[in-house]
């Protein structure tokens, strides 16, 4: 072929390649608008296939993640039903929807290729010459976006109180079979006023490929190949960004609903009465009472045991390696993804195509080996059942993987009694509401980095009275970042 040829078929192909990075660019906005505006309430769009799923009434089920212990890791899957399907009434009821401006959303932003978005930008990008250490930058218009919601909650309450869910639909069959999954009902969306417009603004690999005078189809005269704009992607008017949900608590033996409008209550398919407070089986999803806290936490530290019984240098070793790959998020996602299909028994892949996406290959191997995965030959092999060693190793991988890229590049700066401090400050604050005094042992949590990890997780320190006050309200993350630091301080 010639070099021609290569060069054009090349370029093609990026152009192809940057059309696909759509599919990224998408969820990461969605994902950065929820981190900035609410992620304690709303929900991101995850594709833009799924925004087309998301409407007010339609039905999600919330799914419960049973690996964290004091709290849960919480995803959601939508359906193209809405909520009034699922009713064994025919009368049908109006419920009216309002909306209203909620802001307006133009950021630019840079994404890390090493970031938690890393893994699927370089598989999008694979032919392009990046490497880790390169940034793609996004500009998203989204211009002014509104909150579209139940107009009127206490009706819609009200009259769906009236009504009885069809246990015999096929969705709340399948929905029903799990003990950690809730039926929720949408009650508002995010959606854009306009067209909105999602693009790079900073593509260092693919002006260097254009700068290459080539000739193909469509090139100007002297040869040079003009970028093409669909490599950006436009939103159409009504495009959801994200969403809120109303938890659905019913009566299994009857159908009955009650929607849950405060925090403090929980759904699910409750048997018996509408009062009683235990679900099919799914008690673990309650918070610890004050009495099993310790007790609780002692089980939390005795399933990452076996990572403190492996001798000493081949746990020095893991340790290091770890501290390694927390500098480089995307190579925590892809060993994430390996670990979980491990825990299924079934994992034989390539070695050399992870390769080509890991940038601390040495690390990510040493982590998976120490795990049980076999990493020496041509292939990545995993058989037989989950061992404790690959337990804990995945517990431990999986809290790297939920932790924000940010707050994972905060720790590997701190130095040790900063981590020691902040071991000693998650403890507490995962397993109780009291307030962490500052002293001696604590006190370096309150130099940078550190304080950082503490104003990011809501930690609020008083210095007036000596004092560090956990959050109100807890989530997985915390225990996340707890389990790190059990690990590497």
């Amino acid at each position: 072929m010639k070099e021609e040829d290569s060069l054009s078929n090349n370029a093609e192909l990026l152009l192809t390649k940057r059309n696909t990075f759509s599919s990224v660019m998408f969820p990461a906005v969605c994902h950065q608008f929820v981190n900035a505006m609410g992620k304690d309430t709303l929900i991101p769009s995850s594709s833009l296939e799924e925004s087309t799923r998301i409407s007010p009434f339609n039905v999600v089920a919330k799914r419960r993640k049973r690996r964290w212990i004091f709290f849960h890791k919480i995803e959601y899957s939508t359906y193209d039903f809405p909520l009034y399907d699922l009713l064994n009434s025919n009368d049908v009821f109006e419920s009216k929807l309002e909306e209203t401006a909620f802001c307006s959303y133009n950021p630019e932003s840079t994404y890390s290729l090493s970031g938690k978005f890393g893994v699927d930008i370089m598989k999008d990008l694979m032919d392009a010459n990046l490497s880790a250490s390169d940034k793609v930058t996004i500009s998203a218009k989204l211009g002014e976006v509104n909150l579209v919601q139940v107009a009127d909650p206490d009706n819609f309450m009200s009259e769906l109180m009236k009504r009885k869910l069809n246990m015999n639909h096929p969705l709340v069959k399948q929905i029903r079979k799990s003990k950690d999954t809730v039926l929720c009902v949408i009650r508002g969306v995010i959606q854009t006023t306009d067209n909105a417009e999602i693009k790079r603004i900073q593509d260092k690999d693919l002006k260097e490929t254009m700068s290459e005078k080539v000739t193909k189809e469509g090139g100007n005269e002297s040869g040079e190949f003009s970028e093409n704009k669909k490599k950006d992607i436009t939103l159409e008017k009504g495009t959801t960004l994200a969403y809120k949900v109303w938890e659905l608590k019913i009566n299994a033996e009857n159908g009955n609903i009650e929607p849950i409008m405060t925090a403090e209550l929980e759904g699910g398919f409750h048997h018996s009465t509408m009062d009683d407070i235990t679900t099919d089986g799914d008690e673990s999803s309650k918070r610890p009472t004050e009495q099993e806290e310790t007790s609780v936490l002692q089980h939390l530290e005795e399933q990452l045991q076996p990572l403190f019984d492996l001798p000493e240098a081949e746990g020095q070793l893991l340790k290091l390696a770890l501290l390694k790959l927390m500098t480089c998020h995307s190579d925590v996602v892809l060993l994430s993804k390996l670990l979980v299909q491990a825990e299924t028994g079934n994992l034989k892949e390539e070695k050399e195509k992870h390769n080509e996406l890991i940038v601390n290959k040495a690390e990510t191997w040493t982590v998976a080996t120490s795990a049980g995965i076999k990493t020496e030959e041509e292939n990545v092999v995993y058989e037989g059942e989950t061992t404790p060693i690959l337990a804990a190793v995945a517990h431990l991988v999986d809290a790297m993987h939920d932790v924000e890229t940010q707050d994972l590049e905060k720790l590997c700066q701190c130095n040790d009694e900063q981590l020691k401090a902040l071991t000693k400050i998650f403890k507490s604050a995962v397993s109780s509401s009291v307030p962490i005094p500052i002293d001696t042992e604590t006190s370096p949590a309150l130099e940078e980095p550190a304080d950082g990890i503490l104003s990011d997780m809501k930690l609020t320190v008083y210095k007036d009275n000596g004092t560090i006050l956990p959050p109100e309200t807890k989530t997985h993350i915390h225990e996340c970042i707890y389990c790190i630091l059990h690990c590497v301080s």
